[in-house]
């Protein structure tokens, strides 16, 4: 059977009709996303398998790079082939001339030119990104100016805030919310990142912080308490003392910044919890072993703290609740340095039969399972179990842990 048959059987359905004509269209005039319209439950169904998540509602905005990739994933083939097969050749736009001649030297100058996103994001701007004309080429050189600073195709690894990256190029609030500057580096980021372009203030939010972007210096906060911080200067004489006064720490953003380039000495062990109540009770029992706090998935500033502390040689160690909301915060602080702390199938094997014996109600295990790369049978313990076990009914032994020292 040919190619061609195989994706007209494979993807051919009914359902699916609406789909291929609007990605036809959205090719031939190179639009980066398209408005899909979904009359009944069986047109969500089949879009929603094929694209790779629930869809509701009567209509959805689709990607075309996100939809291009959903189908080399499963079936090999690229957007362009499969609607070749079913719709016949797709004439595709070509850039305007404009954009060659005058726009594309302008990302070339900020090394941005061979980008896969730049092209179709030089046209978003001209097509639908309200920029007039005589406008264009002095916000393509602050966009490119701030995208280079991001990180549009890596994981980051430190979070600059938007005021900040704004102050970079001179415009302390070009940035903000609503700005033009804003809107179209926040869609050429969307386009790297082969996601939707954000439509409200918790996405927004969320792309920018995928970027390395915090959206201001102050909101995103890391609970700390002990922290063996190492200087002489009066950032670390400041923490010190909150620790003598027996006070936890909120460090932001901004107090990261103002810290010295070096935090604690090599080979310093320090804990990473999940729930506030182990440093709670810490710091009720003067315990004066160093216990970092994420309430629940690291905040961007948690994660600049852990990465800070893994590069100065600390040694830290992560525990967080058995379900997969815990898991999946400690495969995040796993992959900024830590090391799995009282996290093995034994571990929660233990805690099972500690909450059989003083008979604690356990709640159920809900949520799609999380691996555990650093004990695959946790995973398929905690799967086949089926309950949850919260990281404050296992306190006694993590507070024996940091009375010994880890």
């Amino acid at each position: 059977m040919a190619v061609t048959d195989e994706i007209r059987d494979a993807l051919g359905a009914p359902e699916l009709q609406g789909l291929w004509a609007a990605a036809r269209e959205a090719l031939s005039s190179s639009k980066p996303t398209f408005r899909l319209e979904l009359p009944d439950d069986a047109t969500r169904t089949a879009v929603g398998e094929l694209y790779g998540r629930p869809m509701w509602g009567e209509g959805t905005r689709i990607s075309v790079s996100k939809l291009d990739e959903a189908l080399q994933n499963r079936f090999g083939v690229g957007l362009s082939q499969v609607v070749e097969a079913l719709h016949g050749s797709v004439a595709v736009a070509e850039p305007a001339a404009e954009s060659s001649d005058e726009l594309l030297p302008v990302l070339d100058e900020h090394g941005l030119a061979g980008a896969s996103w730049a092209v179709p994001w030089l046209r978003w701007m001209r097509q639908y990104g309200r920029i007039g004309e005589a406008e264009l080429t002095g916000i393509t050189h602050a966009g490119a100016r701030v995208l280079t600073a991001m990180s549009l195709t890596e994981p980051p690894r430190s979070w600059t805030s938007r005021a900040a990256l704004a102050g970079r190029i001179g415009f302390p609030h070009s940035l903000d919310d609503g700005t033009a500057l804003s809107r179209v580096v926040l869609k050429a980021a969307a386009l790297a990142q082969g996601v939707e372009s954000p439509g409200n203030e918790r996405d927004r939010r969320a792309l920018w912080e995928r970027c390395g972007v915090a959206p201001d210096a102050v909101s995103a906060t890391v609970l700390t308490w002990a922290l063996p911080v190492a200087g002489d200067d009066a950032w670390s004489a400041g923490v010190r003392a909150r620790t003598e006064l027996g006070l936890p720490a909120h460090l932001t953003h901004l107090d990261l910044d103002a810290a010295p380039s070096r935090l604690v000495a090599d080979g310093a062990a320090i804990a990473v919890c999940e729930h506030p109540r182990l440093l709670e009770a810490a710091v009720q029992e003067g315990l004066r072993h160093p216990v970092i706090c994420l309430s629940g998935m690291p905040s961007t500033a948690a994660r600049e703290l852990l990465e800070r502390l893994t590069a100065d040689g600390a040694v830290l160690h992560v525990h967080a609740d058995f379900d997969w909301p815990g898991i999946a915060a400690a495969l995040t602080a796993q992959r900024h340095g830590a090391i799995p702390w009282r996290m093995s199938a034994d571990d929660y094997r233990t805690a099972l039969d500690r909450a059989a014996q003083d008979r604690t109600d356990l709640p159920n295990l809900i949520g799609a399972p999380v691996p555990t790369p650093w004990d695959p049978q946790l995973a398929d313990l905690m799967s086949n179990t089926a309950r949850a076990i919260e990281e404050e009914q296992t306190l006694h032994p993590l507070l024996e842990d940091l009375r010994n020292g880890l």
